[in-house]
């Protein structure tokens, strides 16, 4: 029988998120007994402040926008039965003071608009396409915990790049992170799995100052020679590792850690498996209290967020039927084996 995952009934979530808001429940899976089967109907009759649980389910949930502050949760995005996936997430002019966790968005999220929003929470996600703040963008922003394509683009003249007091850290990046609000901007212990070959980072507006990258791990693989450094980037406590048999530039900057092995607990190469991958770092690995202030490198920083490979939300509880009889007498007993973990 298919192992089955589930988080807790949406009672107990009431218990654990808070009690003073109100959740809502969302499930497009054929015969369910869920509040909405359409997760774009449950987010236009939400009220601020409300959560919305959006189980797992084969089917997408499609393009949905958010004009409401909402915290909106996912099961995860890697579980090997079922995830959770939206199409496209659209933040709206109206979206400030909204979480996003523990879905699998298989193209895009992005703001819209012209009126910028504030204080948003983007963790546990995968973003296959890209992350995106357009027009009036968006402050005050904690990008963490996730598995990103892209964040921003690699323009001078993008549109994209309109975010500021962010904190980007504990995530896997596979390929960029385009900025130019340099100043107010934080991107520390983070995994780039074989990034852009240009440059992981880019600053748009180098021309007015620097951005230090910090804690960092860049893990490549490559039979060529990659150079990470651009205008207006730095590098800090950071470390570069290429698995190919190519070379990678020295970084530019300070106590940087070229060409070292992270050695991590498990790496089967440069692309992320939930199953099998394993970022925490062996004993003896040189990233281990080599960053600013003697904390470890990579995305797992001792910090009270802890990295989930399924993108479970932390805190809240799963549960998971290991094993169940499928067939019994009439008056028999029904056998369950459950497993949680408290996450």
């Amino acid at each position: 029988m298919k192992t089955k995952q589930l988080l807790l009934s949406a009672t107990m979530l009431f218990a654990f998120i808070c009690s003073a808001q109100t959740t809502i429940t969302v499930d497009n899976s054929i015969g369910s007994n869920a509040e909405y089967s359409d997760l774009q109907s449950a987010i236009s009759a939400a009220n601020s402040g409300d959560v919305i649980y959006v189980h797992a389910s084969e089917i997408n949930y499609g393009i949905v926008t958010v004009n409401t502050p909402l915290t909106i949760i996912g099961f995860g995005h890697s579980d090997s039965d079922k995830e959770t996936m939206v199409n496209d997430l659209i933040l709206g002019a109206n979206a400030s003071n909204t979480t996003i966790s523990g879905l699998h968005i298989t193209d895009d999220l992005y703001t819209s608009g012209n009126t910028g929003i504030s204080s948003v929470v983007i963790e546990n996600n995968i973003i296959d396409g890209s992350l995106l703040f357009n027009n009036g963008g968006v402050d005050n922003v904690i990008i963490r915990g996730n598995i990103i394509y892209e964040i921003g683009n690699t323009s001078s003249n993008s549109n994209n790049n309109n975010y500021t007091n962010t904190i980007i850290s504990n995530n896997i990046i596979t390929y960029y992170i385009g900025l130019k609000n340099h100043q107010s901007i934080t991107i520390k212990n983070n995994v780039f799995l074989s990034p852009y070959s240009g440059y992981p980072v880019y600053n748009a507006a180098d021309e007015t100052g620097s951005i230090t990258l910090q804690n960092n791990i860049f893990y490549y693989n490559t039979n060529s020679t990659y150079d990470p450094n651009s205008d207006g980037i730095i590098f800090e406590n950071c470390l570069t590792y290429n698995i190919g048999s190519g070379n990678v530039t020295a970084l530019n900057g300070t106590n940087n850690l070229n060409n070292q092995n992270p050695n991590f607990v498990s790496a089967t190469d440069d692309v992320f498996n939930p199953n099998t991958d394993d970022y925490h770092l062996q004993g003896g690995s040189p990233a281990i209290g080599s960053g600013t202030g003697g904390i470890d490198l990579g995305i797992y920083d001792n910090s009270a967020f802890t990295f989930n490979n399924y993108g479970y939300t932390n805190g809240i509880p799963t549960v998971k039927i290991t094993n169940i009889t499928d067939r019994i007498a009439p008056g028999g007993n029904l056998s369950v084996t459950i497993s949680t973990n408290a996450n």
